[in-house]
């Protein structure tokens, strides 16, 4: 996946741009849930204009009673030239096919936010977002909260090897916010440490070959289509989840790399803590 970062020059011109409406906050538009999610926590709750249908769904959403206050948008140019907000924050690359020039041209600007690969750009695009949409005191004070939920789970998974792993067999090595989350609860990534960059793959060879002190697992009760893959009903996977333990990730709270991912943590490290002593 492309990531895109806005730029200090896109910072520069999106804040002079939206000086000074009469309330002193832009109108803004959230497109898709991981947008949703970081809009509803930053927010003003009277600048929000809009947030996607997945935010108000309660199988992916964290957050769906809070988002069905306002009204739902598809994630459509179509939607947005109806809603008229001053800013929409959408997916990277999602500025393609000339939308970002028509929107401009009916006053709508569009930020891209960027998949984070770590913990430090999770909060880096806080900041950065909470600014551009006049809340960088409110932005500050969020990613303080968060920054402190996350220290104090440091070191309680006292350098177990884990393996986090979806039904499909894939997993996440270094480079990604999986891997970081789980060096800040202080576990070691047996994917990263067995060559894995990135989102990739565990195959059962390599399981059989190097298998975890602990599974982290990912939607294995989510999705009824991911979770009957051939590979989340191995024989063999199902023999090591027998014997080894194994710890449920929230789903819905760790898809998209946002401030979410503290609830995530927590959730994890109080699962930990019920583990006997490595």
């Amino acid at each position: 996946m492309i990531r895109v970062r806005p730029g200090p020059a896109l910072a520069l011109s999106l804040c002079v741009a939206m000086v000074a409406r009469a309330d002193g906050l832009p109108r803004v538009a959230s497109t898709n849930l991981c947008a949703d999610l970081l809009l509803l926590d930053i927010a003003d709750p009277g600048q929000i204009v809009s947030v996607s249908r997945q935010a108000q769904d309660p199988s992916v959403s964290p957050v769906a009673e809070v988002a069905r206050r306002y009204p739902s948008n598809r994630g459509q140019v179509e939607d947005l030239l109806h809603l008229q907000p001053d800013l929409a924050l959408v997916y990277q690359g999602w500025t393609g096919k000339g939308q970002a020039g028509l929107l401009a041209g009916r006053g709508i600007r569009l930020l891209p936010l960027p998949y984070p690969t770590s913990w430090a750009e999770t909060l880096a695009t806080t900041r950065q977002t909470a600014a551009m949409i006049g809340r960088a005191a409110a932005g500050e004070a969020t990613v303080s909260a968060a920054e402190r939920r996350m220290r104090s789970l440091a070191g309680v998974g006292h350098g177990r090897r884990a393996l986090y792993l979806r039904p499909s067999g894939g997993t996440a090595g270094s480079g990604t916010y999986v891997d970081d989350v789980m060096r800040l609860l202080g576990l070691r990534n047996l994917a990263s440490e067995q060559g894995i960059a990135g989102w990739g793959g565990y195959p059962l060879e390599r399981l059989v070959q190097h298998p975890p002190d602990l599974f982290l697992l990912g939607y294995f009760d989510a999705d009824p289509l991911l979770a009957r893959a051939a590979y989340g009903r191995h024989p063999i996977l199902r023999d090591f989840l027998a014997r080894i333990p194994s710890i449920e990730v929230p789903g819905n709270l760790w898809g998209c790399g946002g401030l979410e991912l503290v609830s995530a943590a927590e959730s994890i490290a109080g699962q930990l803590e019920r583990l006997p002593a490595p």
